[in-house]
């Protein structure tokens, strides 16, 4: 069976999407596609917390104008995307859990640590791969096309530089 490698960040909208979407697609030129089922996941709407107000970044119109054209420039396509929440059984299947920024990884009432304690040896901060060790800011709201293209660009980055990393988290 494969392994289930998640990504999660706070809406399941943007940085978790483009992350399980970059890896996928690293993987497969790699090769490595048959390895592992990646997929992405929000906090939102967990612990009593609001649903995001729409399932898609394309119903997000300035984050969605900011996001596209680096989106385009990379061939990552997230169109079909539809947010989903995370829960304790996708946390129990998956194999490693990568959370995009400390906030969901441990700081917020309803973090992935917070939230699921006996899966907190399977669950990383993507930090743990970037250099200098930060987080992926969340550009929630921003219809910056700076900060889009720097998170996207990092996000893809990053994984390309250190998806072998990831794949030895879901070694047996």
């Amino acid at each position: 069976m494969k392994k289930l490698i998640i990504f999660i960040c706070n809406g399941n909208i943007h940085r978790s999407v483009i992350a399980a979407e970059s890896l996928r697609q690293i993987l497969k030129k790699k090769k490595l596609d048959q390895i592992s089922t990646i997929d992405s996941y929000g906090l939102q709407g967990t612990k009593g917390t609001d649903l995001p107000k729409h399932k898609n970044l394309s119903e997000y119109p300035k984050e969605s104008k900011a996001a596209k054209p680096v989106l385009q420039k990379l061939g990552i396509d997230i169109s079909k995307h539809s947010f989903q929440k995370i829960s304790g059984v996708v946390m129990k299947r998956a194999s490693a859990v990568i959370a995009m920024d400390a906030k969901v990884h441990l700081l917020a009432k309803n973090s992935l640590v917070n939230q699921f304690p006996k899966h907190k040896n399977k669950i990383h901060c993507f930090s743990e791969l970037t250099i200098n060790h930060k987080d992926i800011k969340d550009p929630a709201g921003s219809g910056s096309a700076k900060l889009h293209k720097e998170v996207i660009e990092s996000i893809y980055s990053t994984l390309k530089d250190k998806y072998k990393d990831i794949l030895t988290w879901v070694k047996p």
